[in-house]
Formats: C-alpha cells, sequence, structure tokens
C-alpha cells in the first residue's frame, strides 16, 4: 500500500505575497489611499474650475475601497479556515 503523498491534514503554505502581514500592509496602504482619494474630492468640488476632473478622485475613492474589501473578506476567510 502506497503511502498518500499529499494528505489532508497538513496546513497549507501561503506564498509571502499573500501572508496576513503583506494583506494587512494593503489594507493599510488602500486606506492611506482613500483618505487621499477623499481630500481631493474635497479639493475638486470646492473649486468650481475643476468640477469636470471629479470622476479621478471618486473613482479613486471606490477602487481602493474595494481592493480594502476584498482584502479583509480574503482575511476573514482565511481566519475562518484555520
Amino acid at each position: 500500500m502506497q503511502l498518500d503523498q499529499n494528505p489532508f491534514f497538513r496546513k497549507p503554505i501561503t506564498p509571502w505575497y499573500d501572508s496576513n502581514l503583506v494583506c494587512w500592509g494593503v489594507v493599510g496602504f488602500a486606506f492611506l489611499v482613500f483618505i487621499f482619494a477623499l481630500q481631493g474630492i474635497y479639493v475638486v468640488s470646492s473649486e468650481a474650475q475643476f468640477q469636470g476632473h471629479l470622476w479621478f478622485p471618486s473613482s479613486l475613492a471606490v477602487l481602493s475601497f474595494l481592493v480594502a474589501f476584498k482584502v479583509l473578506l480574503r482575511l476573514n476567510a482565511r481566519k475562518k479556515n484555520l
């Protein structure tokens, strides 16, 4: 009888770019980008000549929020699997 080469009781090895520390760093950086985008929205909305450029900080805020949310979901799912 051969031994199973891939037993299911082993803990999966996560690569360095998907480790908890790196994921928390990504969440922190996305939060800083979100704050920066909110400042951009404030500046754009205060100046009438910049109203045409409101799409850029708005899309930056939405995308950074989505990145942080997805990484937090990944961290939560990983925590539940342990």
